[in-house]
């Protein structure tokens, strides 16, 4: 389904028709291997939930690494290997998948694990496919928000100038680095806190999710003294461009305002997920993608220019966190009661 709509989709970016053409080329293979990547973010989140965490991770090297090797060697053709160009990172990407997958499936097979993957278990069950779902829907969008951010702020940015462009694209490669860390501890936190929940503990709940909340503040700090101290540096690895590198420079320092008080909120929204409240999760994802930076987007732009574009960030995440702040003091305390 997705690859016929590459074109279009990627003209929405950018009017150059070779980096379009690369698009195409990259995603077409990439997409060949959606059931892999499928799979193996099956198996991760099973091993995870039953508390194998450290199989999951050495999978997920053993795919990251594959991925670098064969990168330059797919890409420029070193050796036995044939010269593909673009079609060798997306296949370089894909096969690190595919040697994930085979570490699951002989982790599967070797390690005993309290779950079993069978056929007999696909029969319908209403009752527990609803509440699947009820959890499920919900953080498919909380993942689909930042593209549908980025495709906005793509439109909003490019009538300005293309530099905005590659500065938003450059900011978000930056911020996974940041993100990545934050994720991982609410993957962690996540079902261990519907462990405790389930079993009735509610003050190790309240006091993981404060361990959680502290952890993700110290890595939100750290990344906050990067940005404002190392800002031109990061942008220089990316580009040369002198246009590109003050425009980004200035941009990582504004939006780096809004990192520490982000926190609170992944941290709430990966919480509430493990208490099966996946509808409220969805809410805070919609306060920090869609309901509250998009009009201050809109609006900065519109009134004080592109460069004015980076304080919706920052105005998000504080909004954001004071809306979450109000819920754990009401909600949250009437829920773990």
């Amino acid at each position: 389904i997705c690859i016929p709509f590459m074109p279009v989709f990627l003209s929405m970016f950018t009017k150059e028709q070779e980096v379009i053409s690369s698009g195409v080329q990259y995603s077409t293979i990439a997409f060949a291997f959606s059931t892999v990547i499928m799979i193996s973010l099956s198996f991760e989140k099973i091993f995870q939930a039953v508390g194998r965490m450290k199989l999951t991770m050495i999978s997920l090297m053993i795919g990251c690494i594959s991925n670098i090797i064969l990168d330059p060697l797919l890409i420029f053709g070193v050796g036995i290997f044939p010269e593909m160009g673009i079609r060798g990172a997306a296949l370089a990407t894909g096969l690190g998948q595919v040697f994930t997958v085979i570490v699951y499936l002989i982790a599967y097979k070797k390690c005993s694990i309290p779950v079993e993957i069978s056929r007999k278990y696909l029969e319908l069950n209403r009752n527990l496919d609803g509440k699947l779902y009820m959890v499920g829907i919900p953080a498919i969008l909380n993942i689909a928000l930042p593209s549908v951010l980025i495709s906005f702020l793509n439109q909003i940015l490019s009538a300005f100038s293309g530099s905005y462009v590659v500065v938003l694209g450059i900011y978000y490669k930056l911020q996974t680095f940041l993100y990545l860390p934050a994720s991982g501890i609410v993957q962690g936190m996540r079902p261990l806190i519907g462990y405790n929940y389930g079993a009735g503990e509610i003050k190790r709940v309240k006091k993981l999710f404060g361990i959680s909340v502290l952890l993700n503040g110290m890595i939100m700090l750290v990344g906050t003294i990067i940005c404002f101290t190392a800002s031109e540096t990061l942008m220089g690895m990316f580009t040369e461009n002198p246009e590109t590198v003050r425009f980004g420079t200035a941009a990582l320092q504004i939006i780096s305002i809004g990192f520490i008080p982000s926190a609170i909120s992944v941290t709430a929204s990966g919480a509430l997920e493990g208490l099966s409240k996946g509808a409220q999760s969805l809410v805070i994802s919609l306060l920090r993608y869609i309901i509250v930076i998009i009009p201050a987007a809109y609006l900065l732009c519109h009134f004080a220019g592109a460069d004015a574009v980076w304080n919706a960030f920052w105005i998000c995440e504080f909004i954001t966190a004071v809306v979450v702040g109000i819920g754990i003091k009401y909600y949250w305390n009437r829920l773990l009661q």
